[in-house]
């Protein structure tokens, strides 16, 4: 059973399922611990209510109808459906190392049939906190990273905590039911008034020193925000830097990034209006970084991107099929690229040997995503 996974999946692909419009709940800061060191917060509610969301789905369905069918078998592994029933979802961790991270799910799942699936479990086994009852398992995950040990409980039957160690649950647990402090009781760094329409917020009193991020290595904390609120997305960011001088490098490369953007959209003015509304300031080792634009000229940029992408797509697909009948590779019944054999024989495209090889079974690196 893959539980972590598939609630991580289920997250992963909200931005493909919002066509739900309901009331939103401003984020809950009592459930983050008060020496939580960092902590991200994706509002999936405030997600279906924001008109680019909407577009971007609706969209999607219409140029790919099979995702439907996909969020369909998601919900169906999951025990909720993440277009309706996915409220929003916490990760935060005590240290700088995510593998210690606790994640809270709210979302109105099954929780009969979550819990009857991870009772099927490898090294599955149930433990008692309180009047919670937690459950422990072996997570056989994609790779060597995301596999090992997982813990996960009920809060209530809207609300879930996983985690990769039965302590992290209960000190979670513990917050949540308010016998420990959380950030809404501290002078926490995490703490503070949330940005209307906000469905991402990020905030950290820490910067993980092995990032592999150039800017953040120089960083010492950081809050960010982005949403939508009254037809405006907005973007916001405050970097706090080990040195004034790792602050101007992080305004050069903002600068960087416009000046590269004006190269390839200098002849599109509506994307151009969007680069150019990035604002930044720096004031001794802080960096800000300030973006607002209309939601409706956010959503006309993306929808011309997106079909210029699905044309390249669509002549890529073409260009290969071409070469493959003047070469004679691809299958002999279909001429698709890599399957070879419609029977499914030792060619097929399921095949290991044909689905990256030794490549396939090393752990994805870094720069693969």
């Amino acid at each position: 059973m893959r539980l972590i996974s598939r609630v991580g999946l289920s997250s992963a692909i909200v931005s493909l399922a919002c066509c739900a419009v309901i009331d939103a709940a401003p984020f809950e800061q009592a459930r983050v611990a008060a020496d939580a060191k960092w902590m991200i917060h994706f509002d999936m509610d405030t997600a279906r209510e924001s008109t680019v969301m909407q577009r971007a789905y609706a969209a999607a369905v219409k140029m790919h109808p099979q995702a439907k069918q996909m969020l369909g078998m998601v919900s169906g592994m999951a025990g909720m459906d993440p277009r309706k029933d996915l409220h929003d979802t916490t990760v935060y961790g005590l240290d700088t190392d995510k593998r210690n991270a606790v994640m809270i799910v709210h979302a109105d799942a099954n929780r009969e049939f979550l819990t009857q699936m991870v009772e099927r479990a490898p090294n599955h086994a149930k433990i008692a906190h309180g009047s919670y009852e937690l459950h422990s398992w072996t997570h056989k995950g994609w790779s060597r990273d995301c596999s090992g040990p997982a813990v996960g409980a009920f809060f209530k039957d809207n609300i879930m905590v996983f985690a990769r160690t039965q302590a992290v649950v209960k000190a979670a647990l513990d917050v949540l039911d308010g016998s420990a402090k959380s950030v809404q009781d501290s002078d926490s760094m995490l703490a503070g008034r949330i940005r209307p329409g906000s469905i991402l917020i990020a905030r950290a009193s820490v910067v993980d020193p092995k990032t592999c991020c150039p800017v953040l290595k120089e960083g010492s904390a950081f809050r960010v925000a982005l949403g939508e609120n009254a037809g405006e997305i907005f973007y916001r960011a405050t970097l706090q830097m080990k040195t004034a001088t790792a602050a101007e490098q992080v305004k050069d490369v903002v600068k960087g990034f416009t000046s590269l953007a004006s190269l390839k959209y200098g002849d599109d003015q509506k994307a151009m209006g969007l680069v150019n509304a990035i604002e930044i300031k720096t004031d001794a080792k802080a960096c800000t970084i300030r973006w607002d634009a209309a939601a409706d000229d956010v959503w006309q940029v993306m929808e011309t991107a997106a079909s210029k992408w699905e044309q390249r797509r669509k002549e890529w697909g073409s260009k290969r099929r071409m070469d493959d009948k003047q070469t004679g590779a691809g299958c002999k019944s279909c001429g698709k690229d890599g399957c070879k054999e419609c029977s499914g024989g030792k060619h097929s495209p399921l095949n290991k040997e044909h689905s990256g090889g030794k490549n396939a079974e090393r752990p994805l690196g870094d720069d693969e995503f």
